[in-house]
């Protein structure tokens, strides 16, 4: 395997305290100790650096130059790229000049340093001061990170915010040191009180003489070079002997612990690990498993991120401190935190827009839905009982619970995304949970069109319908995406119409501007205090509706919704789970007689038939598609049979070998009845669209 260079990066949290100055001569002492070819890379950003002046460079190369031909360059090109000093220490400045900075982004620079580490034996990297947006970029790629200090106690706090920093992007402990400047030649200024005072290794102490220092500034020169023997220079040379002899420690064992690439892990043991840094963390912040008040309070929930994340930190250097590489290190800090305060493996699936809904087993095993398909997740949780807590994690800000005394719940998470749990006993395999994600993209009717869930035509049949205040029915089968479609639908109603939509789990989203959302509400603990979709249709006709949308109709409401149809409210839309526009039908009047009104069977038909006006049918196919496969328009009743009529059909032609599904959308060319009554009231429906030769 190719041999990457060793990366020392020296960095502080203010200037004026040595740092360019101590990384021009480390870089000059080990050019002349032999030790490879070593790069000085100025770090300055946004503004240029100086370190290429120190060394005696009037003009350089930058890396921002560079970033034109970034694809054409190699790690040989890139090694004759830099400019050369005459006693042939190369040297690279991130800009030259201020314009500059904004082509300089992390990506770039992950694959500058890339090139750097393979045309080069040794780095350093005079690093920007502070926490830049380059500066986590940076500590990534090196293997030693060198803090620059003084000896005031300004300085030496700032030190200690430098290590809280690294500590926190997740650089180990036993790849920083300190190298203090400017120690007086009298005083407590031993490596053994700076250290107890900085709490770290201390590597190099370097003496006070300004003069000396000066001197090799005014002349462009560095210090090791003008003065050699200088004890400044004997102390960084020591340095310099230091990151030698590791080096060629590295070199022995096949890498630095913290060179990036591939890193193998044993998933089995960090899950080990995991799982004791959760319980410790738990112990040691106390965070008691039925002590969730603080998830109420965003002031207290933060408070208690902060102390976790701290602690978290603590901990990983204290179990996992042979795990040198940061990514892995932020990974298990992120997964404990997530697992201990927030959602656990369930945080990425959230953030990954391709999901839309997260189906969970059990603890190991995690199902998504992408792109309409199903598919098995690496993710797990680390046991039964880590679930059991995301699950109340859940449900407590809402107020509700989740005990064998309630074992299922529906919940709703911040961002809108519906959430099913239930535990054992009812769930025999262990806590089971279902979340629908709420899109952040409001799916219009051209989204619809260009996904080909149906064509223009029925889009303007569609919205035509709306417009006419005709009752409109939406059937489908379980995430077929009746929802989806239900908000299109109910985006065709005016703005100057009066709109109450009442749901069990909110998930319209309307554009309109006047909207009254409405939620059910289930029992409390005693079992009091539930409020049904049924209650909330009785209430929302007292409210002055022009429209009433309902989420879906499971059971009695559907009565009241027909009879709220029947009487004045025209325009109504819901939804109803159904395979076929005449199961549709039969549904509702099965759902009617659960209202326990003991109507006759005759009386509801005749109320569904003269309520509904159409039924539109949506199917997800084998290959996760999305289709309406009937626009149906209900016509009346003969006898207990409804009369009805298709509009516009779905017809499958065939599935590809990727498994595709091919089909056409085609007018049957029935015109439906209430046409040439909409033209009359100014609504024109073309009547091409119900031709065959349209589809």
């Amino acid at each position: 395997m190719l041999q990457r260079a060793k990366t020392v990066a020296i960095y502080s949290g203010s200037g004026g305290v040595g740092k360019t100055l101590l990384a021009t001569n480390l870089a000059v002492s080990l050019h002349q100790q032999d030790a490879g070819r070593v790069l000085l890379v100025d770090g300055g950003h946004p503004f240029p650096g100086e370190a290429a002046g120190l060394v005696g460079l009037e003009h350089t190369k930058s890396l921002a130059a560079m970033v034109p031909l970034l694809g054409r360059f190699t790690p040989e090109l890139f090694g004759s790229y830099v400019v050369t000093t005459a006693s042939g220490l190369s040297v690279v400045p991130f800009v030259a000049e201020v314009l500059e900075a904004r082509l300089l982004t992390t990506d770039v620079l992950t694959k500058m340093f890339e090139l750097a580490a393979t045309a080069f034996d040794l780095l350093v990297v005079d690093m920007p001061l502070g926490v830049g947006e380059l500066t986590p970029c940076i500590l990534d790629r090196s293997d030693e990170v060198c803090i620059v200090s003084d000896c005031t106690p300004t300085g030496i706090l700032r030190a200690r915010h430098c290590m809280d920093y690294l500590k926190s992007v997740q650089v180990p402990q036993d790849a920083q040191y300190v190298c203090v400047n400017r120690a007086p030649e009298h005083g407590r200024t031993t490596s053994d009180h700076l250290t107890r005072l900085l709490r770290t290794r201390v590597a190099a102490t370097l003496p006070d003489d300004p003069l000396a220092v000066l001197s090799a500034v005014e002349a462009r020169v560095p210090l090791l070079v003008k003065a050699p023997r200088h004890a400044i220079c004997k102390a960084i040379d020591r340095l310099g002997r230091d990151i030698i002899q590791r080096r060629l420690g590295d070199l022995r064992r096949g890498g630095s612990p913290r060179q990036s690439g591939p890193v193998a892990v044993d998933e089995g043991e960090l899950r080990e690990l995991k799982g004791r840094l959760h319980r410790r963390l738990v112990e040691e912040i106390d965070l008691k498993k039925g002590d969730l008040g603080y998830l109420n309070d965003p002031v207290k929930r933060q408070e208690v991120r902060v102390r976790a994340e701290a602690k978290v930190l603590a901990l990983v250097e204290e179990e996992a401190g042979h795990l040198q590489q940061a990514d892995i290190r932020r990974r298990i800090v992120k997964e404990v935190l997530d697992e201990a305060l927030g959602l656990g493996p369930l945080e990425d699936l959230l953030a990954d827009a391709n999901v839309t809904e997260i189906m969970v087993n059990r603890f190991d095993q995690i199902y998504v839905e992408r792109s309409g398909k199903l598919e098995l997740t690496d993710a797990s949780f680390l046991n039964t009982a880590q679930l059991r807590g995301v699950i109340e994690r859940i449900v407590a800000p809402l107020g509700r619970r989740i005990d064998e005394k309630v074992p299922m719940v529906d919940a709703r998470l911040k961002d809108g995304s519906r959430v099913n749990a239930i535990i054992p006993p009812l769930a025999l395999k262990g806590p089971a949970v279902t979340i629908r994600k709420f899109s952040k993209k409001l799916l219009g009717v051209d989204d619809l069109v260009r996904l080909g869930s149906l064509t223009e035509q029925m889009a303007t049949f569609l919205g035509a319908a709306v417009q006419a205040r005709l009752n409109i029915v939406i059937s489908g089968g379980t995430g077929s995406g009746k929802t989806t479609l239900l908000n299109v639908l109910a985006s065709f109603i005016s703005d100057e119409e009066r709109i109450v939509t009442l749901e069990d789990s909110a998930e319209l989203q309307l554009p309109q501007d006047h909207v009254i959302t409405l939620e059910s509400r289930p029992p409390n603990i005693e079992g009091e205090g539930a409020v049904t979709i049924r209650d909330l249709v009785r209430n929302a006709l007292r409210m002055r509706p022009d429209r009433i949308v309902v989420g879906e109709c499971r059971g009695g409401e559907a009565l009241d919704m027909l009879q709220a149809m029947n009487t004045g409210h025209d325009g109504s839309l819901t939804t109803v789970h159904a395979n076929t526009p005449r199961d549709a039908l039969s549904r509702l009047e099965t759902m009617a007689l659960m209202a326990g009104l003991e109507l006759p069977s005759q009386a509801i038909c005749d109320q569904i038939a003269s309520a509904v006006n159409l039924i539109v049918q949506q199917i997800r196919l084998q290959d996760g598609s999305r289709r309406i496969t009937h626009i149906t328009e209900v016509s009346g009743i003969e006898g207990t049979t409804f009369t009805s009529a298709d509009v516009f059909v779905f017809r499958q032609t065939g599935i590809a070998p990727d498994g595709t599904v091919y089909g056409q959308f085609v007018p049957t060319g029935y015109v439906p009845g209430f046409v040439d009554g909409l033209a009359r009231r100014g609504i024109k429906i073309p009547r091409e669209i119900f031709l065959h030769q349209t589809a």
